[in-house]
C-alpha cells in the first residue's frame, strides 16, 4: 500500500455561497478549486452536497496514490464505514478508528469537477 498524507477537513454548510464569502473575506483563505457545491482551501473545504455518512458532520480525508491497494490492506486492518465506490471526485472508502468515527480514504480523480482557480 502506497503512503497516505493527510489531505482535508470537509465542513458540510447551509449555504455554500455565504460560507465562502465568510471563509474568504472574513477568515483571509484562497480558494484553490471550486464548484457549485463544494469550495476547497488549503487543508480544509466546504460542501453543500450530500455527505459520506450521511450526518453532516466534518469529515476527515486522507490521500492515497491507490484507492484499491489502500482498500484491500486496511479493510483487513480496520472495520470499513463505506465501502470502496467510485464518486465524480475520485475513487474513496471509508474505515473506523479507534473510537468509531469514520475516516475517509480518497484516490483524486485526474478530471475532478471542481476547478483550480487563479
Amino acid at each position: 500500500m502506497s503512503q497516505t498524507q493527510f489531505g482535508f477537513v470537509v465542513q458540510y454548510v447551509k449555504d455554500i455561497a455565504a460560507a465562502r464569502r465568510f471563509y474568504e473575506d472574513v477568515m483571509g483563505l484562497e480558494v484553490q478549486r471550486s464548484h457549485p457545491t463544494f469550495v476547497q482551501f488549503d487543508k480544509f473545504a466546504i460542501a453543500s452536497d450530500e455527505p459520506m455518512a450521511g450526518k453532516g458532520e466534518p469529515e476527515l480525508y486522507w490521500l492515497v496514490d491507490d484507492a484499491e491497494a489502500a482498500f484491500a490492506a486496511l479493510s483487513r486492518k480496520a472495520e470499513v464505514s463505506l465501502p470502496l465506490k467510485q464518486q465524480p471526485f475520485g475513487k474513496v472508502f471509508g474505515i473506523r478508528d479507534a473510537d468509531g468515527e469514520p475516516r475517509y480514504l480518497l484516490e483524486l480523480a485526474k478530471n475532478r469537477p471542481s476547478r483550480a482557480e487563479k
